[in-house]
């Protein structure tokens, strides 16, 4: 696992050691996965701005990481007839307009810390990635980042995103209009539907892909694929305040993507890039999920995602993807 510097193309190798199975948890049911679900619309601005201003840097250092999913899921599967066309599709990224300069648009500025107030009253912390759409305005992220999951469990509050994260953000706090994720993930807390979008409002006037640039998006494309990992881990022996990587193949684990990686919790979220370093985006292949750990949370040694496909991720960027 590496700690991404914010020198472009310069990187610093960071070595963990890796640690025997932890077993992998219970399985679930799901919802009709082609479903999505939304939170409230966040559009007064009297409401953005008490919701940047609650996020002090005090209250962005104190919080806790994500909670992690506990029910595992039965990935991959599709309840609906799906159009050819869809079944194995990429969406480019694209680069600021009128924001970042062309040449400081990189993984930086278009990945995350989010912070968030959880359903159960807790200031909590994940990662996140800008993504391109017609709309200029989505940040994909975890499911278990925006809705406790299951029986009880409700959408987050005081949402935002802050791209290139360190201790504040050269970029700016931004606020979500709505967040949106899976039923699968809202009614059973099923991590094969573990992802989600937050549209986010404007800042200053400025759409958020347009001022700090947009990876792309891809589904359907299957496993063994060679990715770079990225997040914000938070828990020891990390502290949220760097944007670190992971990179390898992918192989194919009970239906999910999986790969080697130390970072702990508050990584979630964060994005799996394929086609990494061949221009300033990529495209998202999953995100954070699911940590597996020995003999404790802070001993990571593989992360899995939910699998991308049409009916996990690609209808759902299809439904925010005009916003």
């Amino acid at each position: 696992m590496q700690f991404l510097s914010r020198s472009r193309g310069s990187l610093t190798a960071v070595v963990f050691s890796v640690f025997v199975a932890v077993p992998a948890a219970w399985a679930g049911t799901s919802a009709d996965p082609a479903d999505n679900g939304s939170s409230r619309t966040l559009a007064l601005q009297q409401d953005i701005d008490s919701v940047i201003a609650y996020w002090t840097p005090e209250r962005m250092a104190a919080a806790l990481p994500a909670e992690v999913p506990t029910t595992s899921g039965t990935a991959p599967i599709s309840l609906k007839p799906i159009a050819p066309e869809n079944e194995m599709r990429r969406e480019d990224g694209a680069e600021p307009r009128g924001g970042v300069r062309m040449m400081a648009a990189d993984i930086h500025s278009m990945s995350g810390r989010i912070f968030y107030t959880d359903d159960q009253g807790q200031n909590r912390s994940c990662s996140g990635s800008t993504v391109n759409s017609n709309g200029k305005r989505v940040v994909f992220t975890a499911g278990h980042c925006v809705h406790g999951g299951g029986a009880g469990r409700t959408w987050y509050s005081n949402w935002v995103f802050v791209p290139a994260y360190h201790a504040g953000s050269p970029y700016g706090v931004w606020s979500a209009y709505q967040l949106w994720t899976k039923n699968g993930w809202i009614n059973s807390a099923d991590r094969s539907y573990d992802v989600a979008a937050a549209v986010m409002n404007p800042l200053n006037g400025v759409r958020i892909v347009d001022a700090v640039g947009g990876q792309g998006i891809k589904w359907g494309y299957g496993y063994g694929q060679y990715i770079y990992q990225f997040g914000y881990p938070a828990d020891p022996p990390y502290n949220g305040s760097m944007l670190y990587y992971c990179q390898g193949s992918t192989w194919n684990e009970s239906g999910f993507p999986t790969i080697s990686c130390s970072m702990t919790g508050g990584a979630s979220g964060g994005p799996w890039l394929e086609s990494y370093g061949q221009t300033f985006w990529a495209y998202i292949y999953t995100v954070n999920s699911w940590m597996f750990w020995d003999p404790d949370p802070t001993h990571v040694y593989k992360w899995q995602g939910p699998y991308f496909s049409y009916d996990t991720a690609g209808n759902l960027f299809d439904l925010v993807k005009d916003m």
